[in-house]
């Protein structure tokens, strides 16, 4: 996110009909239901959106409808994203984020298994200034994993380790290790391929 001061009179039109798309995604293939909204504010189009995901049962996602210069539609996301699309970049996997856990919070509400509609756990990927695995499930009796928690084998128990160590070796203000974010999405990867079919894995410190 980047936020910075500007001359309000750089506006040289304004409109208030915006019109609202709200996508519910259901079951474990994620089909996805659109549904728009016309002359509703941004209020009671989150509003729609929480009452038609039966308060977060369902993934769901918000995008704004307009046309560009060519009079094609398009859209611009608001809240989340086509959860059916693979994320290519930090802000969908951040965009993926805020509609996994706003489903997964609503699970741990309910008192139900916090996996996704799929059955699948989410395990994030993140190092943190302790030392240990870089590892963690939110929602979960057990919040920080290890590799042995989630059966991974030695060698990639060992480099998820070492790799959240030389994390450790700089100060907060210090430049990111050469090489270390590579070497991450290596890992991720490798974690990803052994985890396949027990959890999806996010990459946040790509973030």
């Amino acid at each position: 996110m980047r936020g910075f001061y500007v001359d309000e009179r750089d506006s040289t039109w304004e409109r208030d009909d915006a019109r609202y798309r709200i996508y519910v995604f259901k079951g474990a293939g994620n089909t996805a239901t659109t549904f728009d909204l016309l002359e509703a504010t941004i209020e009671e189009a989150l509003e729609s959106a929480l009452e038609l995901s039966n308060g977060d049962e369902h993934l769901w996602s918000l995008a704004l409808v307009e046309n560009d210069s060519r009079g094609l539609r398009g859209l611009i996301w608001l809240s989340g994203m086509d959860y059916n699309d693979p994320p290519s970049s930090a802000r969908e996997w951040q965009r993926r984020r805020q509609m996994q856990d706003r489903y997964l919070l609503d699970k741990n509400r309910r008192g139900m298994p916090t996996v996704l509609p799929n059955g699948l756990r989410v395990i994030r990927l993140s190092p943190e200034w302790v030392s240990g695995w870089p590892l963690w499930e939110d929602f979960s009796d057990v919040y920080r994993l290890t590799g042995d928690d989630l059966a991974l084998t030695p060698e990639l128990s060992q480099a998820l380790y070492d790799w959240n160590e030389s994390w450790l070796t700089r100060h907060t203000d210090d430049p990111i290790p050469r090489g270390w974010r590579e070497q991450g999405e290596h890992l991720f990867l490798r974690l990803q391929a052994e985890l396949d079919g027990a959890a999806e894995v996010r990459p946040e410190f790509l973030s």
